[in-house]
């Protein structure tokens, strides 16, 4: 028997303000269809699965799918003195139509500070003569055409703005339009996301136009041919550097224009990019330009790259590296036992202030057998100073669990040496647990520019997670870092978590740091700026009261159709600052990420990194990092994307590493 739809069913299509009442799906007629490969049938007289399998859970079948989250959180902010507690709210939700796409909403408010963020989105909305629409407004991140988000040896950066921006494409012509406007800002994370204006407002426009269209609509997985073209502007006004006060009638305009071009087939890749730039407090109109070119050989992959960036060059006003000219080869092997990299820059400066050197990298990584690999790397620059690091490292499974042993040595004329020993543990233990442990001891040379003396390092860091209850579980991480002569830090979080029923739960996290960290800078001469991070001492604590709510079709699940089941996408996007590709114990998670599923449904990551789709569509599946989102110098790796298989009424995890240049 069928149960009777509930009243409060259509809660997030109100919140939403959908534009027609849900409909109730129909039942299929009783009549057999055709016999088909395979369908996931329900037993006659067996109650349908749920997405819990609480048997008190109430699922209301009626209406559009939906998804509708609450959070009341109550805590301290970080490096809040006075340490005032803070009362948050957040809500995410969203709502797939048929007619208009998906809409969400992922929001928070923080009455005691009057702050908040919200951001609204539609993403799929059919329009006449075959175009679709993507509309954001709120706190977004500045849209850009396709290729321009590709990876490139050059970055070019973006702002968070709180304003509005579109996207319309045409998959069939191979156009794509953009456009953006909104005041630029940073976001906060805890105890409720914020985000702290800064001055002056920004205006983005983007166009992407593929020349071979019958290409544009390849389905996933087949390579796309011919050439495509972009054009990028964005305008600054009254606008200062980022990170500097907002103060009224000191700021200045500022402009800047990309134009791209991309040829690739099924085994060439070609892309050129030119760009200019201007502010009004300053002389001439500095330029940029780069060519970069791939090209496959089997299991081969080989690189060739050109760069000229002019001295002042700038993407309006944001920085970038500048006074530059260079040249790169690169080259990448992989197979199922090898994987090998590397790449040599030879830089000049176009100022002549620097002499000319050169800037290279290399990796590789063996595995042994089935249970242990090894790998090593290297990065040298002479150019700006002389600078060096390089890394070995030895991961192998026993009966304790997987065991890895890295050496990591640096040191220059233009930096100070190091030598770093660490032995990092995943212990295997029990179902439902994990706990993993990192140690490590180094020592450290003398440094000109920060006058330190040689000293003695060392670490230790553990992370744990384990359930009290079928319920309930515990979760804590402990960090020291100890420097003989000057830096320390020592950190320590704590957390439980608790679900009181199938659509209840509460959390709770504390957090306390002392001391400050060594500070590592990036020796690529076109890494991108790093923004300085707070790095103070600190204590805070949140608690969090959580309602989720699902309803609608089970048919019809996130990125699906009609008669396909679902399951559950969870994951992390944490620092990988070993570059190890695992999180170990010492690494975090990464706050305040914009996650996408599909280029179509969009979450942001919590204080711990974490994120989740909550239903799915069984099948392949892309999820992808946006590298704007991230604090810099930290980029995504590769393309940031991942291709994951959803199986019916399956969790899939996801750990995904977000790395900093060398």
């Amino acid at each position: 028997m069928s149960r009777a739809p509930r009243p409060g069913g259509l809660l997030l299509a109100t919140l939403l303000g959908a534009l027609g009442p849900a409909q109730a799906q129909t039942p299929p007629a009783a009549a057999a269809p055709p016999a088909p490969a395979y369908v996931d049938r329900v037993i006659e007289g067996l109650q349908p699965e749920t997405l819990d399998e609480d048997a008190g859970y109430d699922y209301d079948r009626a209406g559009w799918p939906r998804f509708l989250r609450l959070e009341t959180r109550l805590g301290t902010q970080p490096f809040d003195e006075g340490q005032r507690t803070r009362l948050g709210y957040s809500l995410y939700g969203w709502l797939e139509t048929p007619n208009h796409g998906t809409l969400s909403l992922d929001g928070s408010f923080t009455p005691g500070d009057r702050q908040g963020t919200l951001t609204l989105r539609q993403r799929g909305m059919p329009l006449t003569g075959g175009w679709l629409a993507n509309h954001e407004l709120g706190i977004i991140s500045t849209p850009a055409p396709d290729i321009t988000r590709l990876p490139s040896r050059v970055f070019v950066p973006t702002s968070i703005l709180q304003g509005v921006g579109g996207e319309w494409e045409h998959p069939g012509r191979g156009l794509q339009l953009q456009a953006a406007t909104g005041v630029p800002g940073q976001l906060q994370i805890q105890p409720a996301s914020g985000f702290e204006r800064l001055s002056g407002r920004r205006t983005t426009l983007g166009a992407q136009w593929r020349l071979d269209a019958d290409s544009a609509s390849n389905p996933p997985g087949v390579a796309r041919q011919g050439w495509t073209l972009a054009l990028q502007h964005e305008s600054a006004q009254d606008v200062t550097p980022v990170g500097s006060p907002s103060p009224s009638g000191n700021g200045f305009d500022a402009h800047a224009t990309l134009v791209a071009a991309r040829h690739e087939d099924t085994q060439h890749r070609l892309q050129a990019r030119a760009m200019s730039s201007s502010v009004n407090d300053a002389r001439g109109s500095p330029a940029g330009y780069w060519l970069e070119g791939e090209w496959d050989d089997g299991p081969r992959r080989y690189g060739a790259g050109l760069y000229r960036l002019d001295p002042g060059l700038n993407w309006a006003n944001l920085p970038m590296a500048n006074d530059i000219t260079g040249a790169q080869l690169s080259a990448r092997w992989r197979s199922r036992q090898w994987s090998a990299e590397g790449s040599v820059d030879w830089l000049r400066s176009v100022s002549g202030r620097r002499a000319a050197g050169y800037y290279a990298t290399s990796s590789a990584r063996w595995r042994l057998n089935r249970d242990s690999g090894i790998g090593l790397g290297m990065a040298l620059r002479n150019y700006a100073g002389q600078a060096w690091s390089s890394y070995g490292d030895y991961r192998w499974q026993n009966d304790w669990g997987t065991s890895g042993l890295r050496l990591e040595l640096e040191g220059g004329a233009s930096q100070a040496w190091s030598q770093m020993l660490s032995y990092d543990q995943d212990w295997a233990v029990p179902q439902g647990w994990t706990l993993s442990t990192s140690v490590g001891l180094g020592h450290a040379g003398p440094d000109e520019n920060t006058g330190l003396p040689t000293e003695n390092l060392w670490s230790t860091a553990i992370s744990v997670s384990a359930p009290v209850t079928s319920r309930a579980s515990l979760h804590g991480s402990l960090n020291t870092e100890h420097a003989s002569a000057s830096a320390s830090r020592n950190s320590l979080n704590l957390g439980a978590s608790w679900r009181i029923d199938t659509r209840w739960s509460l959390e709770g996290n504390a957090i306390r740091s002392t001391g400050r960290s060594r500070t590592r800078n990036s020796i690529d001469p076109l890494a991108p700026p790093q923004i300085e991070v707070n790095t103070r001492a600190y204590r805070s604590f949140q608690a969090v009261l959580r309602y989720e709510m699902q309803a609608g079709s089970l048919s019809v699940p996130m990125g699906g159709k009609p008669s396909e089941g679902g399951g559950r996408i969870e994951g992390v996007v944490y620092f990988d600052a070993n570059r190890s590709g695992t999180q170990e114990a010492s690494e975090t998670g990464a706050p305040g990420v914009t996650i996408y599923l599909d280029n179509r449904y969009a979450v942001r990551t919590d204080t711990q990194g974490r994120f989740e789709f909550p239903f799915v569509a069984s099948g392949p599946r892309t999820v992808s990092v946006r590298n704007e989102t991230l604090p810099l110098p930290w980029s995504v790796v590769d393309e940031g994307q991942v291709k994951v298989d959803v199986r019916l009424r399956e969790t899939t995890q996801l750990s995904l590493p977000v790395q900093r240049a060398d």
